[in-house]
């Protein structure tokens, strides 16, 4: 069922005639009207506001609207298909080593099990972490169990400047719990 036909209006009418068919229909099965009813019409009602709702969204706006209009012209010419499948290029794009990719309405795969069962997706291998990476790891524990001991420590004894450096690693700690991260994904990016 296409957008027209949820809504009930022929491909041709123009933008207003859209605009009162939804509106009518969003009246008929808004959920909100629909409060006092049993589980099932609520749902089925829920649902079909849903469809509405997606119909409008493309009908109701004029560029979504002629997509959606070559798309079905598209789709209703069996040659462009045709035509499709038999230039090069025109299909979609097939991965290097990949030999097989699904087209739309090709069933073809499914009796040629062999051609594709022994392909494998390769990951690249896992590089070791440096011990300097792991120590650069574990810097902002270390800082924050440096900042418990100098803060209780500092308090113990009275001491401000021990308190205020356990403030100081406290920050560090913190800005390096989130920086951190940031740098080992933007590593992974670059590699």
């Amino acid at each position: 069922m296409n957008h027209y036909e949820v809504l009930g209006v022929d491909p041709a009418c123009d933008a207003s005639d859209v605009r009162r068919a939804y509106l009518a229909a969003a009246r008929r099965y808004h959920p909100d009207f629909h409060a006092d009813a049993d589980d099932v019409t609520r749902s089925r009602n829920a649902r079909r506001m849903q469809e509405l709702n997606q119909a409008w969204e493309v009908l109701g706006d004029r560029s979504a609207r002629a997509a959606y209009d070559r798309s079905l012209a598209t789709a209703a010419d069996p040659g462009v298909a045709r035509r499709a499948a038999r230039e090069p290029g025109s299909g979609p794009e097939v991965p290097a080593g990949k030999g097989w990719t699904p087209r739309a309405d090709d069933t073809g795969w499914m009796s040629d099990f062999d051609a594709w069962a022994d392909e494998h997706d390769e990951l690249p291998p896992d590089v070791p972490r440096s011990p300097r990476r792991k120590a650069v790891t574990l810097l902002p524990i270390g800082l924050f169990a440096a900042a418990l001991v100098c803060g209780f420590v500092g308090l113990v004894v009275q001491l401000d400047e021990l308190v205020a450096l356990a403030a100081v690693c406290v920050i560090l700690a913190g800005g390096l719990f989130v920086m951190l991260p940031m740098y080992e994904m933007s590593r992974g990016r670059r590699r």
